[in-house]
């Protein structure tokens, strides 16, 4: 996966915006604390991905820059996983 885009207001999280196919996704990671750690025992260590949503967008949410040129074959959708249970 190829980081194509990670402003400012990104570098505080885990969020970047990468171009999977031709779609600019936004990528948002949660990782563990301390806290998670002591609430869920499947979970190894503090830093350790425990949830990511990606959603395709146009514009950057928080910069506002432009990733997509055309609107044309544009359509909504998000994929959410969730890393913190056993499946």
């Amino acid at each position: 996966m190829e980081n194509i885009h990670e402003c400012a207001a990104m570098k505080v999280g885990e969020a970047w915006i990468s171009n999977e196919s031709g779609k600019y996704e936004l990528n948002i990671n949660r990782v563990a604390t301390d806290n998670d750690l002591e609430e869920n025992h499947h979970l190894e260590a503090v830093g350790e991905t425990i949830e990511t949503v990606v959603v395709n967008v146009i514009f950057c949410p928080y910069c506002g820059e432009r990733m997509q040129k055309s609107e044309d074959q544009f359509v909504p959708s998000f994929r959410y996983h969730d890393f913190s249970k056993w499946s």
